[in-house]
């Protein structure tokens, strides 16, 4: 579950995006964003992603089970500070039994905005670009539990309507 090195959204994966602008209370005494709080603006995209499709944690209760984070390999590559604006790109694997892994990328957006094709890799300073906004690297694995606590398959349900959003948004990467 390493993150590539230069790990980005494939051509036609699904991904969805949000903004957070950096708090102050989030930076650490030396002034950058702290640790913990890129785990927050991680977690809460792949909450965002879930209930843009349909998945709030009553509908995912519904169907058997909520996501846990198992585990978190994140890579700090550039410092972040209080009042940066910052998009955080998130997209998911395949499911594999009770588990998926969900790869995200967090990227300055103070100094340029980024198309989605630059964030394929598409054209000649696409990564070149990429790297030099790219704050954090991360890959999470999720785990759909039951109300016990126990892994469960990560239901049809649940994979469908990460699908159905796809297709309501016409997000196929294709941007």
């Amino acid at each position: 579950m390493k993150p590539a090195p230069d790990a980005r959204p494939e051509f036609s994966c699904d991904r969805f995006e949000m903004h957070v602008r950096v708090r102050f209370h989030e930076v650490d005494a030396l002034g950058h964003v702290n640790n913990a709080a890129y785990l927050n603006y991680l977690e809460q995209a792949a909450i965002n992603h879930a209930t843009t499709a349909g998945l709030d944690l009553e509908r995912l209760r519904s169907l058997g089970g909520v996501f846990v984070a198992r585990r978190h390999e994140v890579d700090f590559l550039e410092p972040a500070f209080g009042g940066d604006l910052l998009r955080v790109v998130t997209w998911l694997g395949a499911p594999r039994g009770a588990r998926i892994e969900r790869s995200s990328l967090i990227l300055r957006e103070n100094r340029a905005s980024l198309p989605a094709a630059l964030l394929r890799g598409d054209g000649e300073t696409g990564p070149d670009l990429i790297q030099e906004l790219l704050i954090v690297r991360a890959v999470t694995m999720w785990v759909f539990v039951n109300e016990r606590g126990m892994p469960t398959r990560i239901p049809a349900a649940v994979r469908a309507a990460f699908d159905s959003l796809s297709a309501r948004t016409g997000n196929d990467g294709k941007d």
